[in-house]
């Protein structure tokens, strides 16, 4: 069965492993210029935290990570001021910017914040990333999606209780990769729902044969 091979979204607080940064998918939409000294900052962020994590001769300190967190927020802070009409933005900036949420995210494990936005953060730029797979590749089924739906509600929800406890620069941030998330999903469900309906478990069949034969 096609959901058989599908693995689901890891959650906030999952262990699993970051994505590596070559997974960050090609963004084909050119860079604003005044975005430019922003992704600079963002990338020098990118190779600190790199670093910090390879870094085995000494423990993490909580200092060091907030130290990189508090920087990290002031460029999505200023990212969110360029963006203010235009939130679904995306060029490889956000590509950057996803890297290093998904390090931060490791390092507030580590420190034992794991209940904080940063995870959140990682999780959703991890489903952004499968959305945008599934609809290149063009194959996926209905439960693939059912599972993403979900992760995405229970994400909103947890968001929403708890705004005042974190940056509300990263919450906006937060906020608009989720309807990104739900917009590609809608789109995703719509080339769907152009299916008849008899034919639904010929599709998903295929579906599971084509992954086997790429697996």
């Amino acid at each position: 069965h096609p959901e058989d091979t599908y693995h689901s979204p890891p959650g906030p607080h999952s262990h699993s492993p970051t994505p590596s940064m070559t997974d960050s998918p090609l963004y084909r939409f050119p860079l604003d210029p005044q975005e430019q000294p922003i992704l600079e900052r963002i990338l020098n962020l990118r190779d600190s935290l790199s670093l910090l994590k390879q870094d085995r001769s000494t423990y993490v300190k909580s200092q060091d990570v907030l130290l990189l967190y508090n920087s990290l927020i002031e460029q999505v802070e200023a990212l969110n001021r360029l963006r203010v009409n235009k939130p679904d933005e995306q060029n490889r900036l956000d590509s950057a910017l996803d890297d290093c949420f998904q390090l931060i995210s490791l390092f507030f494990l580590t420190i034992g914040r794991n209940h904080e936005a940063p995870a959140v953060y990682s999780a959703v730029s991890t489903v952004k990333r499968l959305l945008d797979h599934l609809q290149e590749a063009g194959f996926y089924s209905p439960k693939d999606l059912e599972g993403i739906a979900q992760h995405i509600e229970e994400w909103e929800t947890s968001i929403g209780r708890s705004k005042d406890k974190h940056s509300p620069h990263l919450i906006t941030l937060l906020e608009a990769r989720i309807n990104i998330c739900k917009a590609t999903l809608a789109e995703l469900r719509a080339h769907l729902s152009r299916l008849d309906p008899q034919m639904l478990d010929t599709y998903q069949k295929l579906v599971s044969i084509l992954r086997s034969l790429s697996a």
